[in-house]
């Protein structure tokens, strides 16, 4: 075997290790967000008071049917939105009375995100929010509890410039797997849940949603086809 032949199979086997330790480093790395003790996934009668060990929740009893992909109005119970969660979804949750400072964000350049699929849709913006972007004529049944009434808060301008900013990461990622909601009783700006993980902060980050949503989507329990 010649000197060329003896440095090309040098040279694959460096490039080997170096891809085998990149994979090693990688998988060595946490995932982001907190990470809660499993509570496990055992189906209860819609209405069934749960404990759970974080708010929102990320794991643990739930409800036999779940929330669908979209951006919602109103809150909905937390049984609903676990079992979201167990099929691999990620919940971006908000509370519009907290306060935040806003980053611009470049897609809100060109107009409010929310009046262009509005204008698309001819749909009034509560339509917009009532209905999510899809799949929401099935969900009736899991309408908020008529304690969860929304505050003029959620109705302000800097609530819109907040769910503006939260559908452009939905809209960017695919509307798939993702529901966007707000969570009146949280004790942050925003939370991200996915099953069994958890990140609250105040501050408006796109670079750190989209890192838990990278990481986490489509990682529940149980694989379902939606």
């Amino acid at each position: 075997m010649n000197n060329k032949k003896i440095g090309i199979i040098v040279g694959i086997i460096f490039i080997v290790i170096g891809f085998l330790a990149w994979l090693f480093v990688e998988s060595s790395k946490p995932l982001p967000g907190e990470k809660f003790t499993d509570l496990g996934r055992e189906h209860v009668p819609a209405g069934t008071k749960v404990d759970y060990n974080s708010n929102p929740p990320t794991s643990g009893k739930h409800y036999a049917d779940w929330i669908r992909s979209g951006v919602y109005e109103s809150p909905k119970e937390d049984g609903y939105l676990v079992h979201s969660l167990e099929h691999g979804y990620v919940i971006l949750s908000y509370n519009c009375e907290r306060k935040m400072t806003f980053k611009r964000h470049p897609e809100l350049d060109s107009g409010s995100i929310l009046n262009r699929f509005r204008i698309k849709s001819g749909m009034t913006v509560q339509e917009v929010y009532a209905h999510g972007l899809e799949e929401e004529a099935s969900q009736s049944m899991q309408e908020s509890s008529p304690s969860a009434v929304l505050s003029e808060a959620f109705r302000s301008d800097d609530c819109h410039k907040l769910v503006d900013q939260l559908i452009a990461i939905y809209e960017k990622k695919g509307k798939i797997r993702l529901i966007v909601i707000p969570r009146p009783n949280l004790d942050t700006r925003i939370a991200l849940t996915a099953w069994t993980y958890i990140d609250k902060f105040d501050q408006f980050d796109a670079s750190r949603i989209e890192k838990f949503i990278d990481a986490h989507l489509n990682q529940g329990p149980e694989k379902t086809m939606e």
